[in-house]
């Protein structure tokens, strides 16, 4: 019987305080649940079906697994703090009564087993029970084939058991920790005591003024995707800083400036509220950033992941335009004028004819592709020499091209003279009447005959830097001379559709790889080739949907448990509001304070900090819609329109959930402030 006793103590302390470790306990559940359902679907056994870029969704689940386990001790962390808060009450109780910290130190070992073994067994049968719905919805995404056959991946439940028995392990050292250092008194009155108001308010909130204005320009300022891609990690860390910076200091002003408005402060709704937020300030502004944060990880999260998803047919059809793409990558810049292409194209023809296809909307396309940096005057097309030390933001990519490969949008002749171009720029201006190119020792320069700006948002770039496009009279002399082909590369492009399902072109593929591309490697010769790729839509499809579909999904389920995450710090918060503002109500009661104007009180109190996270993620999402829309452009999705209608459409509809959830949660706190119960 005495064996049992901390186990039943244990028991007792979770169910009498059921309206706080059920949430945390579900909340538990639910992580576990997620991790198995990505982990299943990482595994071998889940993707055994016929599913478009299966490799990719495992990578891309895997991640998804890695970010759950680091949320789930984080915010595990965070919740459970909240507990032994609102517990230490009972605990001093305990001490007080006799029970050593050895003795406490049992019972909370015992909760964290109990809790624990709870988590994993409910956590893992809903897991695997969601586990065949997850993997059905996902193979219908990305059109696989669906089978009903129930499987169960043992690697991925002892997976899930270890890594979170690790974490709790965590959770209970913390706690332990945290007993052991504190006294009988300070457990009693932790609930109570006030807080001191931070000192430096204006030096902190200046600071993330600075910060937030830095974080900024950074998102609005980025000029190509890549350098978008190596600065966001830095500015989400700088707004998250300061987002607890201006929340937490800002919190406090607020109530300093309601406070001294005495036709404000002076009245039955605002006097309770404003000097309970004084109060707690500080946890206050804490709480309300944490709030905000999530908020914003959810609204970039589904916003470009569902963008990502609706857009990617259009992203598909840019990176593939034809059904059917050869590439000819060379050595010798002279094969692309001297008729080889001519007769390449001849062979894939009579190939093409001998299986009865004809070719549709045939593009033949001869290039000479460069890399350079800008510099005074000149572009220097030296990559790996210029480029050391330079900025991103300098970077840009030239295209050569003959000038009977173009249009001008004058249509005016392009009979170009030796020492003249046609100059087309995307995402950059280039005022100067001539070019200069300076690649390795040699240096050509050449009159611009014509000038054209052409904005493609990044379509042009495969990188999404600023691009030319340089229309010369003969490519093979606009390089002449040049011994390092490695400063440049030569390529042959010659693209067609063919009309045929997707099953019929991965055949056809197949075909032109066996009979096709020996003949072209004989015409190239080997020597002035360095490799001939033939790509379909059909295949490349396969990748696109397979990592659009699995970011989609995941996003989705990721956003799931962050929206959770936010529902149970909104609940948190107002439960423990609510304990600590009882007695002032109580007190207000008694002095003639009715429960009309408990409500309104409520009402002002709620109003007064309910809309900040709101506005504050609203703000950040604005900010970052630039350098988001940047990165995606690395994808070949620039349909601007697109992503703004799926941001506009994410954030109403998180406000609109945001209302409900704090409209619940309210109705918590009033009753417990009015001391009603649910009966009343």
């Amino acid at each position: 019987m005495k064996k049992l006793f901390y186990p039943r103590l244990a028991w007792e302390g979770l169910r009498k305080n059921r309206q706080l470790s059920r949430p945390y306990l579900l909340t538990c559940i639910c992580m576990v649940a997620v991790f198995y359902i990505l982990s299943f679907l990482a595994s071998p056994i889940a993707l055994a079906l016929v599913v478009r870029g299966a490799s990719v969704v495992r990578d891309i689940m895997n991640l998804g697994k890695f970010v759950i386990l680091v949320f789930s001790l984080i915010f595990l962390y965070y919740t459970y703090s909240f507990l032994l808060r609102r517990r230490s009450r009972e605990f001093g109780l305990y001490n007080v009564l006799g029970m050593g910290k050895r003795n406490l130190v049992r019972i909370i070992t015992w909760e964290n087993v109990i809790t624990f073994a709870i988590a994993i067994i409910c956590g893992l049968l809903l897991g695997i029970l969601l586990s065949k719905l997850a993997e059905l919805g996902l193979v219908n995404l990305l059109g696989g084939t669906i089978d009903f056959v129930f499987r169960i991946d043992i690697t991925s439940l002892w997976q899930t058991i270890l890594l979170y028995a690790v974490i709790f392990g965590l959770l209970m050292l913390s706690a332990i920790i945290r007993t052991a250092r504190a006294n009988a008194v300070s457990l009693m009155k932790s609930e109570s005591a006030g807080e001191k108001p931070p000192k430096g308010n204006w030096l902190f909130a200046i600071l993330g003024v600075l910060i937030l204005g830095g974080a900024y320009y950074i998102a609005l300022t980025v000029n190509n995707p890549v350098t978008a891609i190596l600065l966001f990690f830095v500015a989400v860390v700088m707004v998250i800083l300061a987002t607890y910076l201006l929340l937490v200091t800002g919190s406090v002003k607020l109530c300093r400036i309601l406070q001294t408005n005495k036709g404000y402060y002076y009245k039955a709704k605002h006097f309770v509220s404003v000097s309970s937020m004084a109060f707690r300030m500080k946890r206050n502004g804490a709480g309300l950033a944490s709030i905000c944060i999530i908020a914003t990880m959810i609204l970039v999260m589904i916003s470009t992941t569902t963008c990502m998803w609706f857009g990617a047919d259009n992203s598909l059809r840019k990176s593939y335009p034809r059904e059917i793409n050869f590439t000819a990558t060379l050595n010798d810049p002279a094969k692309l004028t001297d008729g080889t292409p001519e007769q390449a194209a001849s062979v894939i023809l009579d190939e093409l004819q001998k299986n009865g296809i004809t070719p549709k909307n045939i593009r033949e396309q001869r290039m000479i592709d460069l890399s350079g940096v800008r510099k005074d005057g000149f572009i220097q097309c030296d990559y790996e020499t210029a480029s050391m030390g330079a900025d991103f933001n300098s970077l840009l990519e030239i295209y050569m091209v003959s000038s009977d490969s173009i249009e001008t949008s004058d249509n005016s002749p392009l009979d170009l003279a030796a020492d003249e171009i046609v100059l087309i720029t995307d995402g950059m201006d280039y005022p100067d009447d001539t070019l200069t190119l300076a690649m390795g020792e040699k240096t050509r320069s050449w009159k611009i005959r014509h000038y054209e700006r052409r904005d493609t948002d990044g379509d042009t770039s495969i990188m999404g830097f600023p691009t030319m496009t340089v229309a010369v009279a003969n490519l093979a002399t606009a390089v002449e001379g040049i011994n390092d082909a490695e400063k440049y590369q030569s390529r042959w492009y010659y693209s067609f559709d063919t009309g045929l399902s997707d099953a019929e072109n991965t055949d056809l593929h197949i075909t032109l790889s066996q009979n096709v591309r020996p003949n072209l490697n004989d015409l190239f010769t080997e020597d002035a080739t360095r490799w001939i790729s033939i790509d379909t839509r059909a295949e490349g499809s396969a990748d696109f949907y397979g990592t659009y579909g699995s970011l989609f999904f995941i996003g989705i389920l990721l956003s799931i448990v962050f929206i959770f995450a936010a529902v149970l710090i909104i609940y948190y918060k107002q439960i423990s509001e609510g304990y600590e503002d009882a007695k002032r109500f109580d007190i207000m009661q008694k002095v003639g304070m009715t429960k009309k104007e408990i409500r309104s009180s409520i009402s002002s109190q709620l109003l007064t900090v309910f809309a900040l996270p709101l506005i504050f993620a609203g703000m950040h999402l604005i900010f970052a819609f630039p350098m988001i829309r940047k990165m995606l452009a690395l994808l070949h999705l620039t349909n601007v329109a697109l992503f703004m209608r799926t941001t506009v459409i994410s954030f109403v509809a998180f406000a609109v959930f945001y209302v409900i959830v704090y409209r619940l949660t309210s109705g918590i706190y009033y009753r417990i402030v009015s001391g009603l119960n649910q009966n009343d």
